[in-house]
């Protein structure tokens, strides 16, 4: 049986150094300011990951960290964490299509990754991000709109991410899943669903 191979970005395509942007926000704010905390709880609340507006965080981040940043200060901050995993990529240019990536994500790192490395999302037939469809993993519903979109039954899909409670709730769709690990435990563990998985065609 043919798999339909459909990936995580984060962590398995491009790796996310979100370390990167708390440190910059550590240097533009209040001195012991709990940046990373109060930063993921606006984040949350505003939905940011679901269509929520990224920019309506800076007025919260002055107020509440004393952020001396400017809107597009931030938003740069927030964008330049990421770098990527050739190898990868080049495991997902062997695999026959449809291929199919399924990222919680916002709009300010999709604008960013489709301007720096304009190659990578069109290695993928669909991209579904949680920020264009308001629901995010493991949710089950996002699940089912890939399904929507290949137009194959769950144990037709084969997903990979490197959080486990992702990989949970692809199993608990009912689809195979595969916890990132690495490019080579990933290559032995899809041949082990699909032998024919890697083979161009």
């Amino acid at each position: 049986m043919a798999l339909v191979p459909v990936f995580d970005l984060g962590n398995v395509l491009i790796f996310v150094h979100e370390e990167w942007c708390f440190e910059k926000l550590r240097a533009r704010c209040r001195p012991g300011a709990a940046v990373e905390q109060i930063f993921r709880e606006h984040y949350e609340q505003a939905r940011v990951d679901r269509g929520g507006d990224f920019d309506s965080l800076h007025p919260l981040l002055v107020r509440d960290l004393g952020l001396t940043m400017s809107p597009a200060e931030l938003r740069l901050a927030w964008q330049d964490t990421f770098s990527l995993n050739p190898p990868m990529l080049d495991v997902v240019r062997e695999l026959r299509r449809p291929r199919f990536m399924l990222s919680n994500t916002n709009a300010p790192h999709v604008e960013w990754i489709g301007e720096q490395w304009p190659d990578v999302f069109p290695l993928f037939d669909r991209c579904v991000f949680s920020h264009e469809v308001g629901m995010r993993k493991p949710d089950l519903e996002i699940f089912r709109r890939i399904e929507s979109l290949s137009g194959e039954p769950p144990d037709h899909h084969v997903f990979v991410d490197d959080l486990p409670q992702h990989v949970a709730g692809a199993r608990e769709a009912g689809w195979r899943a595969i916890q990132f690990r690495g490019v080579e435990d990933y290559r032995r563990r899809l041949a082990e669903l699909d032998a024919d998985a890697l083979r161009p065609g």
